[in-house]
């Protein structure tokens, strides 16, 4: 349910708060007024399409902030994409900020894509507009439509359905894939044994083999230069011939002695006598590894081009199956695979086969039964709508659900069908979408609103102008209709009706203010006496005794209107 929505530099809404409450919620005011800036406000928030130039003259950027009362079906989802503000919390707040440069929106205060405020925008409201039925013009949608009449077991057998024939969708698919001429067969498997051989004997055994060998190649190479430097820088540790017989380890030796002299007459030099005796244990620690990496150098010439031989193969792999080695390994997994299922493509073949022949049978098995319920709902919405559309003053309106047989099952069974009407007695039916008026399709999409309404899980239907060239017991009936939906369904309801405002348990006029050098859209929430000067003007264009005892008589039978329903 929508609480709240607080507008701010957004066309002619400068700043603008408007409460809402449940059930019907009756937005008035003039032709021109504003009421479709409001209304375009709220499709704002929740993802609908503007351009910058909605943006206030004179502003940087306009702000939308929408809050909800969510229902389970809201939570769940939003619980699903963590973007409950508190577990606890059943509120949901979209905030939009539209700016000259792109628009960013808010679900709780984290910043979502349009995927999922699309995904909100349809559960949280639908808007039905004599200009805008979509939802009752096209076969797939009347489908749904009627599916949804059907309850949760109804529901398990259409999830059924759409189960099985993706299944099936998926292994005719695979099966295509298998499906090739026994030539072309050994063709693959031949080219695919050659490779696969070829990196198995390649002997693969890490993804990092190739850098090792290069440092190993590196120091081969160098393996002369690198003995005799470390020879040498042994030799000038620890003694040799080009030290003439001083070493790094005598001096560091004769150090010692003449600072443990001193020792003796000062103890602070304790100190530096241990880093001596550190410094002298440490060069005989790096003598005795230098000599140890010196005579561990291959210089044997065997080793190098061997180390050279297994770097170029390496080399030819990468380039072939690579760029890296652990690409060339990934794809000697992918070719056993393939090894494997094209060995066994026959058999893997008619398996697949057999469980398709299997799923094609539970799946029109299923059609079978789906349809039949489809029909049954079929005969119970037609007999609810004609009744509806009765009261809403087309008595002699015939509604029929026409039925066709795919040749082929889909996602949806093997129906097609369409929303038939003959307004008219004598008129053959005809398809919704081609035979029906802006009053008569207002009024059928009203019905069945009415209808669904304990199956939708949507909490907020928006009426725009579908009273529109109504009159007397008619627009009665459409004022009652409206208040049994609003006692399940948030209504808001833009009207120039007073007969429908009457019924309103939230009243709201918008009013276009001029101030100096521009012009400002207000929303306000009436009270019973302006509520009542409101409908008198709404009936006559003024506020004289006689149309407040108009608007009185009005809001007398609004009253018992609801208490009879």
């Amino acid at each position: 349910m929508l609480k709240s929505i607080h507008i701010r530099d957004f066309a002619l809404i400068e700043n603008t708060l408007v409460e809402w409450t449940s059930g019907l919620n009756v937005l008035t005011g003039e032709t021109g007024a504003g009421k479709s800036i409001l209304m375009d406000a709220l499709s704002a928030v929740l993802g609908g399409k503007v351009a910058p130039s909605i943006i206030r003259p004179g502003k940087e950027k306009a702000a939308i902030e929408a809050c909800f009362l969510a229902g389970p079906h809201v939570l769940a989802y939003l619980k699903q994409e963590e973007l409950l503000a508190d577990d606890e919390s059943e509120e949901l707040v979209v905030a939009r900020e539209i700016s000259k440069s792109g628009s960013k929106v808010r679900v709780n205060g984290t910043l979502v894509n349009s995927a999922i405020v699309s995904e909100l925008r349809g559960m949280l409201m639908t808007v039905h507009a004599q200009h805008e039925a979509r939802t009752l013009m096209t076969p797939q949608s009347q489908l749904e439509l009627l599916d949804g009449l059907g309850g949760d077991a109804h529901q398990k057998v259409v999830d059924k359905v759409r189960t099985l024939y993706l299944r099936h969708k998926d292994l005719s698919a695979e099966l295509n894939g298998l499906t090739m001429s026994e030539e072309d067969r050994l063709k693959s498997l031949d080219f695919a044994n050659f490779q696969l051989k070829e990196l198995t004997e390649a002997e693969l055994l890490s993804d990092t083999e190739d850098e090792e060998l290069e440092r190993e190649i590196s120091v081969l190479v160098n393996a002369i230069d690198l003995k005799s430097q470390a020879l040498t820088a042994q030799e000038l540790l620890t003694g040799g011939d080009i030290t003439d017989g001083l070493s790094a380890l005598d001096m560091v030796q004769k150090a010692l002695l003449e600072v443990e002299k001193s020792l003796r007459f000062d103890p602070s030099l304790e100190s530096l006598v241990e880093s001596l005796r550190s410094g002298l244990a440490n060069i005989e620690e790096a003598s005795l590894g230098l000599r140890r990496y010196g005579d561990s150098l291959d210089t044997d010439p065997g080793t190098l081009s061997e180390l050279e031989a297994r770097a170029a193969l390496l080399s030819s792999v990468k380039r072939k199956y690579g760029p890296r080695l652990a690409d060339a390994r990934h794809k000697e997994l992918e070719l056993a695979e393939l090894v494997e299922k094209l060995e066994n493509s026959s058999l893997e073949t008619e398996k697949i086969k057999d469980e398709l022949t299997r799923l094609e049978k539970e799946l029109l098995s299923q059609c079978a039964g789906l349809s039949d319920k489809r029909k049954k709902l079929a005969q119970s919405l037609s007999k609810q709508v004609e009744s509806h559309l009765k009261d809403l003053g087309m008595d002699k309106c015939r509604f029929e659900i026409a039925f066709q047989e795919l040749p082929a099952s889909g996602p949806n069974g093997t129906d097609r069908l369409e929303f038939l009407i003959s307004p008219n007695p004598g008129q053959p039916p005809m398809p919704l979408s081609k035979i029906a008026s802006g009053g008569e399709l207002s009024r059928i999409m009203l019905a069945i609103k009415t209808i669904f309404a304990s199956a939708d899980h949507v909490s907020t239907v928006i009426f725009d102008e579908i009273d529109t060239g109504l009159s007397g017991r008619v627009l009665n009936a459409v004022r009652d209709k409206l208040s049994v939906l609003s006692k399940s369904h948030q209504i808001l309801c833009i009207t120039h009706q007073p007969i429908v405002a009457a019924v309103a348990d939230n009243y709201l006029e918008v009013k276009k203010e001029h101030k100096k050098d521009e012009t400002v859209v207000t929303v306000s929430r009436l009270d019973d006496e302006m509520r009542l000067r409101s409908l008198a003007s709404m009936a006559s264009g003024n506020a004289s005794e006689e149309s407040l005892t108009f608007a009185r008589s009005l809001l007398e039978q609004a009253n018992q209107a609801r208490g009879q329903i």
